[in-house]
């Protein structure tokens, strides 16, 4: 377990150097948007190619994928449900028209940005895959019943099927189903051209997380904790999803790698794109972006405990 734990610590402790290095100017945040984009178009595409395509295919692959795919879309319902009790009801946020950012955010996970890095750093290129198969069903969730959770209260909400089918053009989802497609297929990259994908792949994980450091060194955190029930709400879902999601999954009938999968994956912080969401259907930006700090804040810790319960339960 003290192995365990020093391999989950390493990982964010670079969340630290790289808030050390925008507070010394060294990565401020000028350089977020060229670093991001050589995260998501570079580095993220390739460590799906090589993780994915270094795996054999197995006889229950499908079967896993089906469990996951199917997990996915039960949990991003009860995690909107969820979402709108907690800001409608027990935090009861004013004004009312906000509480469909809320919900939409509440129900959200990062994990293309953050829980592909970590994912595979902790547990290896077959968990990996299946969060590919998750972050499938977050991108349905994001694009047509996530709009209709972000204009709750307003004359808006039909789902933006045009935004779902946009989704599917980024080079992370491309690369994803290039992947599945030549994991089923049984095809190989040859050994140099996997090598160098391989390599800068490698470059995710660390880069990641100099990010994280770098934009909650940037973050005005007392403007942050003015917003009471914004705290609340982000400390209720990064503490009820994960433990919820447990106490469902692990009585079904699943494999131990979709039930760490789904239990892992609502551990993540609110996803990014909610931000950009929000702002196109004319809602408070500021607030899912304001989400997406805190909740980033607090997976530093919530992570790394779920990661090593997960992997002291399952016995990895």
């Amino acid at each position: 377990m003290s192995l365990i734990l020093g391999k989950i610590l390493s990982i964010f402790l670079i969340i630290g150097i790289g808030f050390a290095a925008n507070k010394a100017g060294i990565m401020p945040m000028s350089s977020n948007k060229y670093l991001v984009g050589l995260l998501i178009k570079v580095t993220c595409p390739f460590m799906i190619i090589s993780s994915i395509t270094s795996n054999e295919l197995h006889d229950d692959t499908l079967s896993l994928s089906l469990q996951t795919l199917f997990g996915a879309a039960v949990f991003f319902v009860i995690y909107a449900i969820l979402g709108w009790i907690v800001s409608a009801k027990l935090v009861k946020v004013d004004p009312a028209e906000n509480i469909g950012v809320y919900t939409f955010s509440f129900g959200s996970v990062n994990s293309g940005f953050i829980g592909f890095p970590i994912t595979l750093a902790l547990f290896g290129s077959g968990l990996l895959y299946l969060m590919v198969i998750q972050n499938v069903v977050l991108g349905l969730y994001l694009y047509t019943f996530g709009i209709m959770l972000v204009n709750i209260g307003t004359s808006g909400g039909k789902p933006d099927f045009k935004g779902f089918v946009n989704s599917f053009k980024n080079i992370n989802t491309i690369a994803s189903v290039v992947s599945i497609v030549m994991l089923f297929m049984g095809l190989k990259l040859p050994s140099i051209i996997f090598d160098c994908v391989d390599m800068i792949g490698g470059a995710t994980t660390p880069l990641s997380m100099l990010i994280v450091g770098m934009q909650l060194g940037d973050c005005d955190f007392r403007e942050l904790i003015k917003n009471r029930k914004l705290i609340g709400i982000s400390f209720i879902k990064m503490l009820l999803l994960p433990v919820l999601t447990f106490l469902m999954v692990n009585w079904l009938p699943f494999a131990a790698d979709v039930k760490i999968c789904l239990i892992f994956a609502a551990a993540f912080p609110s996803a990014v794109v909610t931000v950009a969401i929000a702002s196109e259907q004319n809602r408070d930006s500021i607030i899912a972006a304001e989400m997406v700090a805190i909740t980033t804040l607090l997976s530093i810790a919530v992570i790394p405990a779920a990661a090593a319960f997960l992997m002291w339960y399952y016995g990895l």
